[in-house]
């Protein structure tokens, strides 16, 4: 179990307790070399190093797209979605949400978190689930970025909510790792935010900005329906204490957003999100001073990208009723690379009735040169 004397500052807290912490492998242990990466600057966070899907190193990403088809990733009996995708150590790291059939569960359903690596988008090694965390009913919704050590952190959510008292909703996580194989146990992420047990949190995504440290999030209670909340750091670290800042002032289709990404595209502070209603991808682009936590609820230019449909995206009736078009989208930054793309992967169902009406979702991969038109594999 993790060690008592890991109450610290988040760059001695990885450095200390991810390696080793008993919190269970989140990948196969041993078969992905090191991913470890160098401390980031404050002038790296400020344009958003943190947040990016590539860490450099001795041996350049690889995506065999003329062979790709998607979808990419599936299992003949799990539905994966709500996926992060980062390249480091020589290998694509996937985690998501990973759901199987559990008829002792409720809604007959088990919801937890698995990764999977691929040395190029084709070939990807079996799922491996992160083990049962104590507390919860299950876990889901991952989102994966560095920290100022370098290391790696994953925020998640307790899914469908927590073991007790009797009805207590879901609520926020975070696990951090040297490799993204071996994680520390599970922390509190913002729970204070939340103090009835009836409030709900989820989709909790971290912003290291050089300056402060945020978390955007979806809440709601038996009051109030569903909206996204930024929240900062008091102390610049995911232990807190935590302060409430307020609601972006984003609507799509007259709803709020769900499945938050922060990241920097072309030199700006973007969001990638996923409309509460039709479950379609989103982008924004950050208006206000990143400088400042006020600064965060002001954004614009927002639009659908258009990702094709395909048979294993396509079904009867509407999107995010009777099937998944592109649900949770995770768009990485791969410009770097020769032809200079960017990827897409997001989660597609040809239905909506397996796993407790989660349908048996697998996920795909698109790619554009300037965020607006996007294509899929040839294959």
């Amino acid at each position: 179990m993790l060690r008592t004397g890991c109450a610290m500052g988040l760059v001695a807290l990885l450095s200390a307790c991810s390696a080793g912490a008993g919190g269970g492998s989140g990948g196969p242990s041993g078969s992905i070399g090191s991913p470890s990466a160098p401390t980031l600057t404050g002038r790296e966070l400020v344009d958003g190093a943190g947040h990016a899907c590539i860490v450099a190193g001795p041996v350049p990403p690889t995506v065999n797209w003329s062979q790709l088809v998607n979808p990419i990733l599936s299992y003949p009996t799990a539905g994966v979605k709500d996926e992060a995708l980062i390249w480091a150590g020589g290998r694509w790291h996937m985690l998501f949400s990973y759901l199987t059939a559990d008829a002792s569960l409720p809604g007959g359903v088990s919801w937890g978190i698995a990764t999977a690596t691929s040395p190029d988008l084709l070939h990807w090694s079996a799922a491996s689930p992160w083990p049962r965390q104590a507390g919860v009913l299950g876990v889901a919704s991952p989102d994966v970025v560095r920290d100022p050590s370098g290391g790696y952190l994953v925020t998640y959510q307790s899914d469908p909510g927590e073991s007790a008292p009797p009805g207590a909703q879901d609520r926020l996580y975070y696990r951090t790792s040297r490799d993204l194989s071996t994680w520390s146990a599970p922390h509190p992420l913002a729970q204070s935010l939340v103090p009835s047990s009836r409030d709900r949190m989820i989709d909790g995504a971290l912003v290291f900005t050089g300056h402060q440290v945020l978390l955007g999030f979806k809440y709601s209670s038996p009051s109030q329906p569903y909206v996204f909340e930024m929240a900062r750091s008091t102390t610049g670290s995911p232990q807190g204490p935590w302060q409430l800042v307020g609601r972006p002032d984003i609507t799509v289709n007259g709803d709020t957003i769900e499945n938050y990404e922060f990241l920097t595209l072309a030199g700006r502070w973007r969001l990638v999100a996923t409309s509460n209603t039709l479950d379609q991808p989103w982008l924004f682009t950050l208006a206000g001073d990143p400088g400042t936590a006020a600064g965060w609820l002001h954004w614009s230019g927002g639009y659908q990208l258009d990702i094709p449909s395909e048979a294993f995206n396509t079904g009867a009736g509407i999107s995010s009723v009777g099937f998944e078009h592109a649900n949770s989208a995770f768009v990485c930054d791969a410009t770097s690379l020769p032809r200079h793309f960017y990827y897409v992967v997001y989660a597609g169902s040809t239905e909506l009735t397996q796993f407790g009406g989660w349908g048996q979702a697998r996920i795909g991969v698109a790619r554009s040169t300037d965020l607006v038109h996007w294509s899929v594999p040839p294959g």
